[in-house]
């Protein structure tokens, strides 16, 4: 790969990073998507950002990156690990092996290559950044400039997020944001399963009135549970209790794979079939409703988009995060259509957000031979 191509990859990926940065305005899921990025770009392992604490004189890990489950929220002084060391230094920190830092604090990695940053804003340090990677990989002077450019982004995200957290609208601007998620991930899933069912009634009465009256008490069933899921969200806007009758609510009460399931046979076409294999038992009920979520947009995306025949919904657990996949074998991303695009990005925002704020990451690839693979990694509950 020439330098000029490889500066281009660089430059698509700070693009990419600006404008997360610019749709997220809570702190933690928003540094998580920046390590994420930052690691991908410098083709590392894992990576971590941590905040000062000026009163304590400390340093606290606030957002990781396939790091060791313990390292979220864990503490550094001054000179103690990467964190603490790049804290007294103030200034980069480069090392052929972790293991020769005079107080490593994490476990098997005394052979990665690290790379600690300051994050500076106005001359003051108020983070630090740290990215590793085993070998044969080791970082270099490009590596400190990359890193050097994210850690510059990640005061920026920092300032802007303390901004608005002393702002008095942040609140409202925060719940209107999470009511547009809502709105979008669901309620508009509904409509659109409403107006694939309408379209097939005529073709149903074709065949039988039987088969027409099935479709239209179908419709009609998808038209109440529409009512009931906006309802539910207008209610939450005066702050009663909820009714129970969301599908969050059911989700909540009788487990995910229920609610995916009495979701996807309501709004699925009759030409896709959708498979579960969900073993809820061990989610949090936070998680259960960021996963139900993401479950929606990807069946509907696979659904309206990718035009898929099959849709296969999956979760698993492994020792420290479980992992949620939505697969299918329709069309793949780069089929899709330009006027999808819009509505299929402001889902693909919501999706990785729902997972940032859980402390997870979200990837979505195209499979082979066909289809789309999007998939979650949440720590376990």
């Amino acid at each position: 790969m020439t330098d000029s191509h490889a500066d281009m990859i660089d430059q698509d990926h700070l693009r990419e990073m600006i404008e997360v940065i610019s749709g997220e305005l809570e702190l933690r899921p928003l540094l998580t998507i920046i390590v994420q990025k930052a690691c991908e770009l410098l083709h590392a392992e894992r990576g971590s950002i941590g905040l000062v604490v000026p009163d304590e004189g400390i340093v606290r890990i606030e957002a990781v990156y396939r790091m060791p489950a313990e390292e979220l929220g864990s503490i550094s002084q001054p000179n103690e690990g990467l964190a603490g060391s790049v804290y007294a230094r103030c200034e980069p920190v480069l090392l052929e092996t972790y293991g020769s830092l005079k107080t490593p604090k994490l476990r098997g990695m005394d052979e990665d290559s690290v790379i600690g940053m300051p994050i500076m804003w106005r001359g003051d340090i108020i983070g630090t950044f740290g990215i590793g990677a085993g070998p044969p990989k080791r970082f270099g002077d490009n590596d400190i400039r990359m890193l050097g450019i994210f850690a510059r982004h990640a005061a920026i995200a920092i300032h802007n997020a303390r901004s608005y957290e002393r702002e008095k609208h942040y609140a409202g601007l925060k719940e209107r944001q999470r009511l547009a998620r809502d709105l979008h991930d669901n309620v508009s899933q509904l409509i659109f399963s409403l107006s694939l069912v309408a379209q097939s009634i005529g073709a149903g009465y074709e065949r039988s009135k039987e088969e027409g009256d099935a479709r239209t008490a179908r419709l009609l069933e998808i038209a109440s549970l529409a009512q009931r899921e906006m309802k539910a969200l207008l209610f939450e806007l005066r702050s009663p209790p909820d009714d129970g009758n969301s599908l969050a609510a059911y989700a909540r009460a009788n487990g995910l794979g229920k609610a995916l399931a009495r979701h996807c046979a309501l709004t699925a076409n009759e030409y896709a079939t959708v498979s579960i294999d969900v073993d809820d038992g061990r989610l949090a009920p936070d998680q259960t409703e960021a996963l139900l979520r993401i479950a929606q947009e990807g069946v509907a995306n696979a659904i309206r988009h990718g035009k898929a025949d099959n849709v296969f919904i999956s979760l698993e657990y492994q020792e420290n995060e479980l992992i949620f996949r939505v697969t299918d074998d329709g069309r793949g991303m780069a089929a899709r259509q330009p006027e999808t695009s819009a509505s299929t990005q402001i889902g693909l925002a919501s999706m990785r957000a729902r997972a940032a704020r859980l402390g997870g990451e979200l990837h979505v690839a195209n499979r082979m031979p066909r289809g789309l693979g999007v998939e979650v990694r949440l720590p376990l509950a």
